[in-house]
């Protein structure tokens, strides 16, 4: 064959193989901009968007997908570079100890570093197994950081899902009056010894709605109504009471235009029976005479105020006792005596919030808007509501109730709630006796006032002036507005069917934390992985020898064991130079292997 045949035969044999590079080059390509796109979208953040659900168990899938795909990359990448090289090595014009280096070098990276420790005694291809070597060690390389580069991720994401509430706050067509406070006052003094996921929906002085999700976490935002008690010292001069005598304790309450809120001076017949000293009770009859939602007490104990407050606010009540006879008699003679008791008239507010509540706990986490701050401690005069200070939870009164009386609910649970058996009296006649109940007892407790009823303390001895102090306002206020939460909350607790109220159904959003998965690209192993790739792009090019055109093909496509075979039954050199070789240990082989042949062209001569 002529020069110019062998070469026309030369440019043949890579015809076919123009293409493969030519994929290879725009595949690789592609790929390196693709990574070089994704190392952008880190810091704009793309790929945090790609957010998967809270279902992870398809985890392993992807994750063995993700491996799947970059191993069978890197095969396909090694098996096209392989084929290129290896048909330049066949057609070139070199020694046989080169073309057998080569081709063992694409064996793996293991025969790639033996091959390259090799070539220290014999030169000639250093080139070629530096290059498959490297190139081996990059595809290494990209096995690694591959699975690195693009991972999902957990992080915690807010979703909302619709639950249903329940409101402890009545309803307008709840009957306050109809509810059994007998029952609801005996379970208040209770609810301190309970733990605090019991008392979901009550927090303090504040009612909130509670929320019914199975299985929900998160927070929720729900209705809340925060009680609060502005409270003060009455004078005796707008409120006084004139006691008849020889009437079983009636009198005349004389009330003036600043309780009332009337324009005239008024007189109210009503018998009262004064507590005794360091006690406290709730006065019915004097309640009614204020508007709005205001109750009274009358205490007998001391009130830390000076002297021009305590004056003006000091009530006289007259207190009986019977002494003890020195001879028999038939009645023992009745006595009466100053007690000085003081009128606290407490104005109850309502607050209306918004809460975040804890749907998993049932635990109150915040107020919007917050509640109003507590007021001073020392005590101060009452002063009437201001604005409208109605509540929108008291139904219209039944056939023969007073309207007055059943705007006065807030009373009942004090004056007709459960009491204690014992009966305080002044004197043997029943007239003069009252009977203090469970929730004042409690209050009085609350605030430090510790009563002892025993039949010892039914019949006192004659008063000598208070031993005990009252407490701060601050305490006072706070104590009776949770009294009043805890009163609705039981109510609603209870039911309809045992005495309380049913709490009213409503709907809110659950905000809850929910684990979820999204892209995220690591930025060291994108770096490895693209330096990699585009060592492995220009090592190609160099170990392909460019693109030329060809139209004969070289008549054997690999180089392995029978293709060997098959060249040296055909090439009678290579017979000729493996007959010479009597030692079959490598150093002899690839020593008589340094003879240059041209394959394409021995072949053509037969």
């Amino acid at each position: 064959m002529s020069m110019a045949s062998r070469r026309q035969y030369q440019s043949n044999s890579l015809s076919d193989f123009h293409r493969f590079l030519e994929f290879i080059a725009v595949y690789k390509k592609a790929a390196e901009v693709n990574k070089m796109y994704t190392g952008i979208s880190v810091i704009s953040g793309v790929e945090h968007r790609l957010v998967t659900s809270e279902n992870g168990a398809w985890m392993p899938v992807v994750g063995a997908s993700t491996q799947a795909f970059y191993a069978l990359y890197c095969a396909i990448l090694v098996y096209l570079v392989q084929r290129l090289t290896l048909y330049r090595s066949l057609i070139q014009h070199q020694k046989l100890t080169i073309l057998h280096d080569n081709v063992n070098a694409w064996s793996g990276l293991g025969s790639a570093l033996q091959c390259l420790w090799q070539q220290s005694s014999t030169t000639g291809s250093m080139w070629w197994i530096v290059s498959i070597t490297t190139y081996l060690g990059c595809i290494f390389a990209l096995h690694v950081t591959s699975s690195s580069i693009l991972q999902l991720q957990t992080f915690s994401a807010t979703t909302n899902m619709s639950a249903i509430t329940l409101s402890h706050w009545p309803g307008p067509n709840v009957d306050m009056m109809g509810l059994q406070w007998h029952t609801i006052s005996a379970i208040v003094p209770s609810l301190g010894h309970f733990t605090s996921s019991s008392n979901a929906g009550l927090n303090g002085t504040t009612l909130y709605d509670t929320v019914q999700a199975d299985g929900a976490t998160g927070n929720a935002t729900v209705d809340a109504t925060t009680f609060r008690a502005e409270c003060g010292l009455l004078r005796n001069s707008e409120l006084s009471y004139t006691p008849w005598l020889n009437a079983n304790q009636f009198g005349d309450y004389v009330i003036e235009p600043q309780v009332s809120g009337l324009n005239q001076t008024m007189k109210w017949p009503a018998r009262l029976v004064p507590p005794y000293q360091d006690q406290l009770v709730v006065s019915g009859p004097m309640s009614v005479l204020f508007p709005g939602p205001t109750i009274v007490f009358m205490i007998s104990t001391s009130i830390d105020v000076d002297d021009s407050l305590k004056s003006a606010t000091v009530q006289h009540m007259n207190w009986e006792y019977q002494q003890v006879p020195l001879f028999d008699s038939p009645q023992a003679p009745i006595i009466s005596t100053v007690l000085d008791a003081h009128l606290v008239v407490c104005n109850i507010y309502v607050e209306h919030h918004a809460a975040t509540v804890n749907v998993e706990t049932g635990q109150l986490l915040a107020l919007l808007p917050p509640p109003v701050p507590s007021p001073p401690s020392n005590w101060k005069v009452w002063t009437a509501p201001k604005g409208d200070n109605t509540w929108d939870i008291w139904s219209p009164p039944a056939a023969g109730q007073y309207k007055h009386n059943h705007a006065k609910w807030l009373v009942y649970p004090f004056r007709s709630g459960a009491t204690h058996p014992v009966n305080i009296c002044m004197t043997q006649s029943r007239a003069t006796c009252y009977g203090i109940s469970l929730l004042e007892l409690y209050f009085m407790k609350e605030i430090g006032l510790h009563v002892v009823l025993d039949e010892q303390a039914s019949n006192p001895p004659p008063p000598s002036g208070p031993k005990k102090v009252l407490c701060s306002r601050r305490q006072f206020e706070y104590n009776l507005s949770k009294i009043f939460a805890s009163l609705l909350w039981t109510g609603a607790k209870l039911g309809s069917d045992a005495g309380g109220f049913d709490p009213t159904p409503g709907s809110t959003a659950v905000s809850q934390q929910v684990i979820k998965w999204h892209l995220s690209i690591n930025s060291w192993p994108l770096a490895a992985a693209l330096i990699a790739s585009l060592v492995m792009l220009t090592l190609s090019i160099c170990m392909s020898g460019g693109r030329h055109r060809q139209k004969n093909r070289m008549p054997i496509d690999s180089a392995g064991v029978l293709q060997i075979i098959w060249l040296t039954n055909r090439l009678r050199m290579l017979k000729d130079l493996m007959s010479e070789v009597n030692d079959p240990r490598e150093d002899a082989l690839r020593s008589a292997g340094m003879l240059e042949v041209d394959l394409l062209q021995e072949l053509d001569r037969k």
